[in-house]
């Protein structure tokens, strides 16, 4: 992957099996909460089911910034208290970075939204006054090849893997953090939490769920309230870098972030459910890097992010003594450490900022509607590729859907196509070669074999 950094040795010798927190996820959720709960007397372990840095963070182009397109007039009454939870958010990750002196190339740089479309000028402009009206300062951006587009000064960048890094440091003999663990189940006993893992069970008062996408949240139909969004990223050496970073507002997506000598561009963002044929959209990208700054990129991975229906992030209390923090929107620099601040509070105090706002439980007319909506795009998207009568092809074995895929050297690979997540359909991933969910972004390989979750388990072959 693009970024790299060094991370301490955690070693899982005699493990503390009886915990006040258990945190799931050794990302930057996961360690910003166990950072704010180090120097309590609580147990807290984090449980990681790979490496620490081998996750979500690994793949984010690092903007930390309040201004994220045109989220403030679509938030319409909620965008004051959300413009003031990510300057917060900011704040304390600035915070961090200095008490504990981390090395992570931070500096500060203008972030810019624009727009290629004459007609979304009044967006931009709209955007403008409300930032304006909540205190900050944009500045108007012109260029020949952008329509309209706002900046403010106040913003940063960084090298996402030495941060987590420095983070990771700050919490040795204070946090148990246990990798090459996967939480596989848990259930509640008695007042506590008990925890299945690959690496025995565990109890805990207090569990965090800090994974990328909560696997153990079906009450209060949690997973039809967001929807999974991919974009494409693309990156080269280029011979003039400039200091600042970018996104559009138009529907077609440009994102710009400059590292070194190094633009990264994403782009095609889109729903997993709404285009399913991801080798299009992987070389739409690369086609696309290559006409806009004539480069063929050395790189390109794919984001995925989870979105809420209201676009709100989920952090807080699920239930009593369980926290979860996700549905960052692709903002995750400045949401992950907003949610540890949150969860933290909450376990500390009972209490916290913004927990109404940011409340996992919350219904609206607008999560209710979108619900139904995002069922009616997952079924169009099935229909789509199962219309496709090449290679794959798809058979069912006593009623259950299977696949069959003959590789470049006519090797046969056959599948359960059912994700043993929540049982959606899996579509075929042709540029990748593997197969993906459309409605919650679980990856398998080409022999079923479990690439990224939220499912943690392989697909059944036959």
């Amino acid at each position: 992957m693009f970024w790299n950094a060094d991370f301490p040795t955690f070693n899982f010798e005699n493990p503390v099996r009886k915990l006040d927190v258990a945190i799931i996820g050794g990302g930057l959720t996961g360690l910003s909460t166990a950072y704010y709960l180090r120097n309590s007397s609580l147990k807290v372990a984090v449980f990681e089911q790979s490496k620490i840095g081998g996750g979500v963070t690994s793949r984010s182009t690092a903007k930390i910034t309040y201004l994220q397109g045109d989220i403030y007039q679509r938030l319409g009454n909620k965008a004051k208290s959300y413009y003031l939870s990510q300057k917060e958010a900011i704040w304390e990750l600035l915070k961090i970075i200095e008490d504990e002196n981390i090395s992570c190339e931070l500096e500060k740089v203008p972030s810019i939204i624009f727009c290629l479309d004459k007609e979304n000028d009044l967006k931009i402009q709209a955007e403008k006054k409300l930032l304006e009206s909540f205190g900050a300062h944009p500045y108007e951006v012109q260029h020949p090849n952008i329509s309209s587009g706002i900046g403010v000064s106040d913003s940063y960048v960084f090298h996402p893997l030495k941060f987590l890094s420095g983070l990771s440091k700050a919490l040795i003999s204070k946090v148990f953090i246990y990798e090459n663990t996967l939480v596989f189940d848990m259930k509640k006993e008695d007042g506590h939490y008990l925890i299945h893992t690959t690496n025995g069970d565990f109890f805990a008062k207090n569990v965090v769920i800090a994974n990328h996408y909560p696997f153990f949240l079906l009450p209060n139909l949690f997973p039809l309230k967001t929807y999974v969004q991919r974009e494409y990223v693309n990156t080269a050496k280029i011979s003039h870098p400039s200091l600042f970073t970018a996104i559009n507002i138009d529907s077609d997506l440009h994102s710009i972030r400059y590292y070194k000598n190094y633009l990264l561009y994403g782009s095609n963002r889109h729903r997993l459910t709404e285009k399913i044929d991801f080798g299009k959209k992987y070389d739409k990208s690369r086609s696309d890097f290559k006409r806009l700054f004539d480069k063929i990129p050395e790189r390109t991975w794919d984001n995925q992010d989870i979105v809420s229906h209201d676009l709100l992030p989920f952090i807080g209390r699920f239930d009593s003594h369980l926290y979860v923090g996700t549905a960052y929107r692709g903002w995750g620099m400045t949401n992950c450490v907003l949610a540890g601040r949150i969860i933290s509070s909450f376990i500390l105090y009972h209490t916290a900022l913004y927990q109404d706002l940011f409340s996992p439980t919350r219904m609206n007319l607008e999560l209710a509607i979108n619900s139904f909506l995002g069922t009616f795009h997952y079924m169009k998207a099935i229909i789509k590729a199962f219309l496709k009568k090449n290679n794959p092809s798809y058979i069912r074995i006593n009623g259950i859907l299977h696949a069959i895929y003959e590789d470049e050297e006519h090797k046969i690979h056959k599948i359960c196509l059912l994700c043993p997540h929540m049982k959606c359909h899996l579509v075929f991933n042709s540029y990748d070669k593997t197969w993906d969910c459309p409605c919650h972004g679980s990856r398998f390989s080409l022999d079923g074999e479990l690439i990224k979750g939220p499912a943690i388990t392989s697909l059944t072959k036959k």
